[in-house]
C-alpha cells in the first residue's frame, strides 16, 4: 500500500471545510484529545496522520451512521471495546494514537 499523509495545511483546510473544532477532529481521527490534534496540526513539527486514523475519520464523515455502526459491530465481534461517545482511555493501558 502506498500512503502519503496529507500535509498539515491540507488537514487544516479539511477541518475548516468540515467546520469542526479541534476536539471534533480529534474524535473522528480516534485521537486521545484535542491537544493531540494540535500536535498533528503543528506546522513546525509535521508528523503526518497515520492511514488508519485518516481512514476512520473519512469513513465517519462519509458513511451514514448505520454503516459506521456495522463496522463497529465487526470490530466488537473481533474482541474490541469501542464507544465512539466515550473519552475514556483504552482498558488495556496502551496509549491511544
Amino acid at each position: 500500500m502506498l500512503f502519503r499523509s496529507p500535509t498539515v495545511a491540507q488537514m487544516k483546510l479539511w477541518k475548516e471545510k468540515l467546520g469542526y473544532s479541534g476536539t471534533q477532529m480529534a474524535r473522528i481521527l480516534g485521537l486521545k484529545s484535542a491537544r493531540r490534534w494540535r500536535d498533528y496540526a503543528d506546522e513546525n513539527k509535521p508528523q503526518g496522520i497515520p492511514p488508519a486514523n485518516l481512514f476512520m475519520a473519512s469513513a465517519i464523515v462519509t458513511l451514514p451512521p448505520e454503516e459506521i455502526e456495522r463496522v463497529l459491530e465487526t470490530m466488537r465481534s473481533v474482541g474490541a471495546t469501542i464507544d465512539m461517545n466515550s473519552d475514556s482511555p483504552a482498558h488495556d493501558g496502551e496509549q491511544q494514537p
